[in-house]
């Protein structure tokens, strides 16, 4: 799915406002924690990524709760991680959203 950014028309901006986010089925992850990132193990494909705490808890959030907007995300996070908005922009989070995506890590679908 192609971030609504790429794409020229403002319907495509509602469109997104709408995505409900969830973990692809089959899919599961492990986390470890060391000084310099996160390592998360992609159990479905077997394969490794070095992300930031911020990938992490969203995964997490989504993992627990699926189905949320990416607007429920951005505020479970700045809950879940005390990070005033000013520190982490809404557009910051909604692109690490499509950049999961791009991964698969994470899916997008329409209500």
């Amino acid at each position: 799915m192609t971030p609504p950014s790429a794409r020229a028309s403002d319907d495509a901006i509602g469109v997104e406002s709408a995505l409900r986010w969830r973990i692809p089925a089959g899919q599961r992850f492990l986390f470890e924690d060391f000084d310099d990132g996160i390592v998360m193990f992609d159990a479905l494909v077997g394969s490794t990524h070095l992300i930031s705490v911020t990938a992490a808890e969203t995964l997490a959030i989504v993992d627990a709760t699926p189905g949320l907007t990416a607007e429920a995300i951005y505020r479970s996070l700045l809950d879940r991680t005390g990070v005033a908005e000013a520190a982490l922009p809404f557009d910051a989070v909604r692109e690490l959203l499509w950049q999961l995506e791009n991964l698969e890590l994470l899916a997008a679908d329409t209500p």
